[in-house]
């Protein structure tokens, strides 16, 4: 069983990687969510096409005359407050897959000056699998549970209103595949990563693999 000793994990043939305070992430997931790989291209691949079924039916509903155009900003503008609403539901998910993967404690954190969000499992040592489990999560089940309702459209403008929802949860996601990018990125070593909430940090160790 892997241990969150910095030490111990050393004797097992890992390294330090990266140590990152957790007031300071964000520069870190910018510098791996423009890597040009299969987890950047998905990220951007999907939000552009979900920017581009926001305008069609957008369009679609005022050339047809179902809505004006007041109605379907004010339709947008719903679907632009949903995944503000959705942050503790995105958050409780991400706490719901660590647990799942083995962690005993969950707790979260909020930084409003940077306005990000975390579940945090103290000391839960993640393994690649655990943390794409834990990463995509509520990305998943949000997302199907918003895309679902577009293919049963009934009050005109609803549709609008999801694949807006859709979109920005999406874009909200950055942060957890900016760190699915830094696994990518790593793809050909073995990473671990573990949160100390006492001190504040995130630790990630890679090692060669077997």
């Amino acid at each position: 069983m892997l241990r969150a000793d910095p030490v111990w994990i050393e004797q097992q043939g890992f390294k330090v990687d990266a140590i990152l305070n957790h007031q300071d992430i964000i520069p870190f997931v910018k510098s791996f969510l423009f890597r040009k790989n299969k987890v950047t291209l998905f990220y951007f691949a999907f939000n552009i096409l979900f920017c581009i079924l926001l305008i069609f039916s957008s369009f679609i509903n005022v050339y047809a005359g179902t809505l004006t155009l007041g109605d379907a900003f004010t339709w947008f503008s719903w679907g632009c407050l949903i995944p503000f609403l959705l942050v503790p539901l995105h958050e409780w998910l991400h706490g719901i897959a660590y647990k799942a993967c083995g962690a005993k404690a969950v707790s979260y954190d909020v930084n409003w000056k940077q306005f990000y969000f975390m579940a945090i499992a103290d000391k839960f040592v993640a393994t690649r699998k655990s943390f794409l489990i834990v990463a995509l999560t509520p990305f998943t089940i949000i997302t199907i549970s918003l895309i679902i309702p577009v293919l049963f459209p009934s009050i005109p403008g609803v549709d609008i209103m999801l694949i807006t929802a859709t979109f920005v949860h999406g874009s909200m996601c950055a942060g957890d595949f900016g760190l699915l990018s830094y696994f990518e990125t790593n793809r050909n070593k073995e990473v671990i990563t573990y949160d100390d909430r006492a001190a504040g940090l995130s630790y990630f160790f890679v090692r060669d693999k077997a």
